[in-house]
């Protein structure tokens, strides 16, 4: 490369970083005019995680692919290779392939050698790869179970990604949730207790599976603090002390609280300290609420109503639109949960309106695939809102405007399959006899059939690469 064209790189390389994403293409662009630099490795590898970054991930991978097929010993495509790869696991219900071609580039990456690797971002990020492993299996899921191997070659990797660099934030965040998915709280408090003092405002994806970049770090944190805490109050519930369950359940509102504090708009804030202040009263009165609790709850709820249509209830409602029309839920599996939870029940009120069935297809992108790749913090959001308001429904023993429990958590079945199994398995506001008539029903769900099949599907490699054909004429939108 002639010193014109590379320090043209180096500006576009420059912009990328910077998330100049626009500007960063066409430079690229313009390089890759030029015969010489066509097929240009750096530039390629380069071009590919700008498209990455966008969510267009089958140009990523297709640029990715040619790159590293044809300079095996690039390592840093490798492992650029397998983040793609890993996000596009996450948006696609952690498609079986996407994960086993991820784990693939990223162990290529570090030599196939985690324990002596020092390439501390590739062995981050392979364990977190493991870390959607671990929860990939449905009918293990369905029987409160993980994978075991998957959670070990997570933590080997994490590991010594913080053993090589002890500041790394987003690996201590990474970790937290292995041990939360593994059920062991403490120690993933703890790691979160080393995240939140050494990157107090940094902008990282620590307690996310989410792909999307700039999420407040400080918010996030705070909510997987709070369910931490929240979850440490059903461990061992029989031979725990009440004084450490009170300081648990303490420092579950504090963190939810101050998360309100930050941001008084956060309506998932909102809705979890209404939850766990009402398991906590509930635990407080052996299992049972008074009318005047019961009361008081329901004020909080009208007031997360009100304040929250306008917002998230208006997201779930496009978010399902755009599920429907990709496929992946139908207008006959909306209706049904409709009239289960009844005619004039909250959610029929708020969510599943007459003319999100009858006319579902209104106010849908052109493109509601990548739609909802770019909008998967959405799909989180909206399916944690069903979780907490079924665990709610539940713990007031279905005797509010809430309604029925089971229509809230079927939804959210529908919109994240592998958020609400993870949250069925942890939360506390159920005993485990409700647990496991939950999981029992949700094993015969045929949604769950149709998800196993889709993610064992294979894809086609040659297909894929045909998208560098076109590279050209694409025209990227941010």
């Amino acid at each position: 490369m002639d010193q014109n064209d590379w320090v043209l790189a180096q500006k576009a390389e420059t912009l990328r970083l910077s998330g100049a994403y626009r500007q960063a293409i066409n430079i690229f662009k313009e390089l890759r005019s030029k015969k010489k630099y066509e097929d240009n490795p750096w530039i390629n590898a380069h071009l590919g995680t700008i498209y990455c970054q966008l969510m267009n991930y089958e140009l990523a991978a297709a640029l990715l692919l040619d790159v590293t097929e044809k300079h095996q010993n690039y390592l840093w495509a490798h492992a650029q290779l397998g983040e793609i790869y890993r996000l596009w696991a996450i948006v696609e219900n952690r498609k079986e392939e996407y994960v086993d071609e991820s784990i693939a580039s990223f162990t290529t990456a570090i030599n196939g050698q985690p324990e002596q690797s020092n390439y501390a971002w590739a062995l981050a990020h392979l364990g977190a790869t493991y870390r959607l492993k671990m929860t990939g299996n449905i009918d293990q899921l369905i029987k409160n179970q993980i994978d075991q191997e998957s959670k070990q070659e997570a933590l080997k990797c994490l590991n010594r990604a913080i053993e090589l660099i002890p500041t790394y934030t987003w690996a201590w965040g990474m970790r937290a949730t292995v041990y939360r998915l593994a059920q062991e709280y403490e120690n993933s408090l703890w790691d979160l207790a080393v995240e939140t003092v050494i990157s107090q405002e940094t902008e990282v994806l620590q307690n996310s599976s989410s792909p999307i970049s700039g999420l407040d770090s400080r918010r996030s944190n705070l909510h997987e603090h709070a369910m931490l805490a929240f979850y440490l109050t059903k461990t061992n519930k029989k031979d725990q002390q009440e004084e450490q369950k009170d300081k648990n359940y303490s420092r579950a509102l504090a963190y939810t609280q101050q998360a309100l504090i930050l941001n008084p708009g956060d309506h998932i804030a909102q809705l979890m300290l209404i939850v766990i202040e009402a398991n906590k009263t509930k635990e407080k009165r052996d299992g049972s609420l008074s009318e005047q609790d019961i009361e008081n709850i329901k004020k909080e709820l009208d007031k997360f109503f009100l304040d929250g249509d306008p917002v998230i209830f208006n997201k779930c409602r496009n978010l399902l639109r755009h599920l429907v029309a990709v496929g992946r839920v139908s207008k006959n599996k909306l209706k049904n949960i409709r009239d289960r939870a009844g005619t004039g029940s909250i959610l029929a009120e708020f969510v599943l309106v007459e003319d999100l069935i009858d006319e579902s297809d209104a106010d849908v992108s052109e493109e509601p695939e990548k739609w909802l790749w770019k909008n998967f913090a959405v799909t989180q959001a909206c399916s944690s809102v069903m979780t907490l308001l079924s665990d709610l429904s539940s713990i007031l023993k279905e005797d509010t405007s809430l309604g029925k429990t089971k229509p809230y958590r079927d939804l959210s079945l529908a919109i994240n399959v592998f958020d609400s199994l993870e949250r069925l398995y942890q939360t506390p506001a159920l005993s485990e006899g409700e647990r496991s008539t939950t999981l029992e029903s949700w094993n015969k769900e045929p949604l769950l059939e149709t998800v196993k099949k889709e993610r064992q599907k294979k894809s086609n490699k040659e297909e894929l690469k045909k998208k560098l054909a076109s590279l050209s004429s694409i025209r990227t939108s941010l």
